[in-house]
């Protein structure tokens, strides 16, 4: 879920998700396969906002958490939007550990509602928001429909 995060990471995310998939995806190369991993987001349920605190300009993701989500003291009731700053993913390399098996850096990921999406009958004519999921059908049938 890129969404989770700002664009600034997704970069990394795909690295991590290209680290954690790395056996996999050489024996499918090795099967004649092509394989690609991406940081995507089918349903988008956040936007990119900056916001200033104490001076320093954070990036953050806007969006509504769902009900008992918490950062810090902060616990969310489901139903208000709020600004989060997720930080920065740490380097694949930090957060998957070593070759000992010890990890070096845990994660805490807020989750989020959907968004409100009109009903197509509604005569709305809008289209689910997303991040690279039009990339990643391209990717996969792109050339089939060419």
């Amino acid at each position: 879920k890129a969404d989770h995060l700002h664009s600034a990471n997704h970069d990394r995310l795909a690295e991590i998700l290209g680290a954690v998939t790395r056996r996999a995806q050489d024996r499918a190369a090795l099967a004649g396969a092509e394989v690609k991993a991406m940081a995507l987001a089918a349903l988008r349920a956040t936007r990119e906002a900056e916001v200033t605190s104490h001076g320093q300009q954070l990036a953050c993701i806007v969006g509504t958490p769902l009900a008992g989500e918490h950062v810090g003291d902060t616990r969310f009731d489901g139903t208000r939007s709020a600004a989060i700053f997720p930080g920065d993913l740490p380097r694949a390399s930090d957060l998957l550990g070593h070759p000992d098996g010890a990890r070096t850096t845990d994660l805490r990921i807020v989750r989020f509602q959907p968004p409100y999406v009109p009903d197509a009958a509604s005569g709305a004519g809008t289209t689910w928001p997303h991040i690279r999921l039009d990339r990643a059908l391209d990717f996969l049938i792109g050339d089939r429909l060419a």
